[in-house]
């Protein structure tokens, strides 16, 4: 039985028809077939990702295809060429674990947006929907195992930030969505950038939220030399085997920026996914301060504005969220003079984050 296309979604049937097309030209692959497509459950808020496996004669792959949204996204600009492209630049340069990129497709016409297919990595992801924090695998490891798959994390993101965005070839980052000057002041052109997205995604001024930007950029921290930035850094878009760390993932706000903004990210998003449904925090995972100190050791410095960009993360994610209230309202899920304050619950978390004074 198909499944049946959602608003803004494709077609699976049409997906794999054309993508069955393209992938028998690619060189070596006359006569390959697309079969088993899926598109896994709570994926496709932002880009779509599709699993499949691709038979050759007796040879079977299986990869996975990330594409744009079909319609109106979270986010206002994807960059899949980018997205791949980082994955590539990364595997050429470093052992930073992340998936093998086979093709980039940059033309929109087959399916709507730029896609690129790269291999699947064997593993496991840890949940956001439901929490990690309420049950899973990763809860169910054992304490040692728990705290070396979270620091694998921590080490690759280390990894990822001694990249020199010139020297290693990460330059192209600088014209990405989330990319900026390579003497621009990270702070600053972070809450630019967020503030410009919020105005772009809401129907009308949300004072709240930008109220909490104003005072975010009146107390930002010193300039700092601008990395390579993940985007997305959280344990749930990292692929575990056993305690193993076998590829970090979602690369679609990927760019450059201050390092303690990934790394306050990770918190951030860790913290929120026990926090906003009231679950009790995994307890052998490291606390939010011993992660920091790890980071700090590894890295070979101090991390002395983890907090303000914590903050700075939890505006971010009130954002996204929002942004994911105005997609509702779009398609008639929501009404359109609900109270977007009230119901999105990273509002109260940012309110209780711009009152620490350390982290929690």
């Amino acid at each position: 039985m198909s499944e049946t296309p959602k608003a803004g979604r494709r077609d699976i049937i049409e997906v794999q028809r054309a993508l069955g097309i393209w992938l028998a030209t690619r060189p070596g692959y006359a006569g390959a077939e697309v079969r088993g497509l899926t598109r896994p459950s709570g994926a496709g808020l932002s880009n779509e990702t599709y699993l499949f496996e691709c038979h050759l004669g007796p040879r079977c792959e299986s990869l996975v295809m990330q594409v744009g949204p079909a319609g109106a996204g979270l986010f206002r600009d994807y960059d899949l060429v980018t997205m791949a492209r980082i994955q590539q630049r990364i595997g050429a340069v470093t052992t930073i674990p992340v998936a093998r990129v086979r093709w980039v497709e940059p033309d929109a016409t087959l399916l709507g947006a730029p896609f690129y297919v790269m291999d699947k990595v064997d593993g496991r992801v840890p949940s956001d929907n439901p929490s990690y924090h309420g049950g899973g695998f990763l809860g169910d490891m054992a304490p040692a195992d728990q705290v070396a798959a979270w620091e694998a994390g921590i080490a690759a993101m280390v990894q990822l930030h001694a990249l020199d965005p010139v020297r290693d070839g990460f330059d192209f980052l600088v014209d990405a969505p989330w990319g900026m000057a390579l003497d621009a002041e990270p702070a600053l052109r972070r809450v630019q950038q967020w503030r410009d997205l919020l105005a772009w995604g809401s129907r009308w001024p949300v004072p709240f939220l930008h109220d909490a930007l104003d005072r975010l950029e009146a107390s930002r921290p010193p300039q700092t030399r601008p990395r390579v930035h993940w985007g997305d850094a959280k344990i749930s878009n990292c692929v575990l085997q056993g305690a193993g760390l076998r590829a970090l993932l979602d690369w679609e706000l990927c760019g450059l920026s201050d390092p303690q903004e990934d790394l306050s990210f990770w918190l951030v998003l860790d913290w929120a996914q026990w926090r906003a449904p009231g679950l009790s925090r995994l307890p052998h995972l490291p606390s939010p301060q011993a992660t920091v100190d790890t980071y700090a050791r590894l890295a070979g410095q101090a991390q002395p504005d983890v907090l303000w960009w914590f903050q700075f993360g939890m505006a971010r994610l009130a954002i996204i969220y929002h942004r994911f209230l105005e997609r509702r309202m779009d398609a008639g899920r929501l009404a359109p003079d609900a109270d977007v304050i009230a119901l999105n619950p990273m509002c109260a978390l940012l309110t209780e984050a711009l009152a620490m004074e350390e982290l929690p």
